[in-house]
């Protein structure tokens, strides 16, 4: 019954680490999917070409951040925003900073509570995760007044 279990697990192992290679295989621009306890993610989109690959790659993450900040003519892509993440129960499923404009979260269906904050101004938002739907969340931050 243990040897069942030990395979089992070991096949399911290499599946993930097989398919995790794949992908980035298939998208060499695409930045390196992490993982924080059981939240997958992948951070960046600085350059056209890591930009473009997280954009195609956006269908098959449940939830997609786009970081902005307002300046004059339009807003202004930024990085560096630290983004926690809790689920109904108030427990962090991600607390991370955006090493670029995008971040793509695997999460399963529910309600989480999205905390984003960039130049010691805090965003909040209220998702709700539908299974098998991507959500696009942009955030705007308002103007930076020193420039």
């Amino acid at each position: 019954m243990k040897i069942q279990i030990i395979i089992r697990q070991m096949a399911i192992t290499l599946t993930c680490i097989f398919s995790t290679l794949s992908f980035a295989y298939e998208n060499p621009s695409l930045p390196p999917v992490q993982t924080q306890g059981q939240t997958q993610f992948i951070s960046g989109g600085i350059g056209k070409d890591e930009s473009e690959a997280i954009l195609q790659a956006r269908r098959s993450w449940p939830l997609m951040l786009e970081l902005t900040q307002a300046a004059d003519s339009r807003a202004q892509y930024i990085s560096d925003a630290r983004i926690i993440i809790k689920d109904r129960l108030h427990n962090t499923v991600l607390d991370t900073t955006a090493e670029g404009p995008y971040l793509l979260v695997k999460l399963p269906a529910g309600e989480y509570s999205l905390e984003a904050t960039y130049n010691a101004t805090t965003l909040h938002r209220k998702l709700n995760l539908q299974k098998e739907s991507g959500k696009k969340v942009t955030l705007v931050w308002p103007a930076d007044k020193n420039h």
